[in-house]
């Protein structure tokens, strides 16, 4: 099973190296890694032409956020999809091991974990930790959301669903996600 990662960058230097490494470090062999930027002017593409696990690289403006993923999407090989933002990383070496593992075993078409927010990669201490649950009908009405980052899906779901709302500045994540699991009722697994 092939896992496509789409990182959105756009002057993320200072972040970006422990984002790449954290993918390249993955232990699951079939990796995909896109990068889009957004026209950087710092030296983010040098320090993403630096890794050879890296795919493929796009950079060009865009619209945003959403738009940037989109264009992941776009490019994206993958039976599977997720975003790393350009200043996140994985827990451990194993994440997309574990992701990849679930889609085989199980029937599902989407997972999702848990986040926690730390101050940098070094932080031990994390500053607040978004602990998810297993979904049930009608969690989006009560403001239940998975966190993003950690959401997981086959690609054929944005194809046949429809991908982000670019002009939904603030809340596509929140859109799609509550299209693909409330309306659309695909089978996701929660990943303690």
């Amino acid at each position: 099973m092939k896992v496509s990662i789409v990182t959105v960058t756009f002057n993320s230097a200072n972040t970006i190296r422990t984002t790449l490494e954290s993918v390249a470090n993955q232990s699951w062999g079939d990796i995909e890694h896109i990068i889009i930027d957004g026209g950087s002017s710092d030296c983010t593409l040098s320090i993403a032409r630096e890794f050879k696990h890296i795919s493929k690289i796009i950079c060009e403006k865009d619209k945003g956020i959403y738009d940037a993923m989109n264009k992941g999407i776009h490019n994206a090989t993958g039976d599977v999809i997720g975003f790393l933002n350009s200043d996140d990383w994985f827990a451990n070496d194993l994440v997309i091991d574990e992701i990849a593992r679930n889609f085989i075993a199980k029937n599902i078409d989407a997972v999702y974990g848990d986040l926690e927010f730390v101050k940098n990669e070094h932080d031990n201490n994390p500053k607040r930790i978004w602990i998810s649950k297993n979904y049930k009908d009608n969690l989006f009405s009560k403001g239940w959301v998975p966190p993003h980052p950690t959401f997981y899906a086959k690609l054929n779901l944005y194809k046949k669903y429809g991908e982000f709302d670019a002009k939904l500045k603030f809340a596509s994540d929140f859109d799609i996600m509550c299209r693909f699991m409330e309306k659309e009722k695909i089978k996701t697994k929660y990943m303690p």
